[in-house]
């Protein structure tokens, strides 16, 4: 899975952990900007803050995880899963394969930005 160490604020630019098992893996704040993540398991992982900038999460497993305020600005979303994801905050501009039905396939609080879209929504 790379040779990142995967902690609070960690720098794992450009890490290779693609088809990674991190189920519930605790990401906070983690640096994964341009990070190969396609195909990975990420049910229930914790990337509250992280920044997925230009990350490639095709066919990622996304569901459950925690995506507050998470940075996916230019991110390769084909394929991936966000269903009951929280998305509060998240950002998605200019990602690839991401539109309004991926987007509200998860829990969306506060305001959630997709090109040409901005959800505002309470919970």
């Amino acid at each position: 899975m790379g040779g990142c160490a995967i902690e609070h604020g960690a720098a794992c630019q450009g890490t290779y952990m693609r088809g990674g098992d991190i189920t519930r893996g605790d990401l906070f704040a983690a640096n994964l900007n341009r990070a190969d993540l396609r195909h990975a398991t990420l049910v229930a992982a914790i990337l509250t803050g992280a920044n997925l900038t230009d990350a490639n999460l095709q066919g990622a497993d996304l569901r459950h995880a925690h995506l507050e305020r998470a940075d996916l600005n230019r991110a390769d979303l084909r394929g991936a899963r966000f269903e009951r994801a929280w998305l509060a905050g998240a950002t998605f501009l200019g990602a690839q394969g991401v539109d309004i039905a991926t987007i509200e396939s998860g829990i969306v609080c506060r305001t959630v930005v997709t090109p040409g879209v901005v959800l505002n929504r309470d919970c």
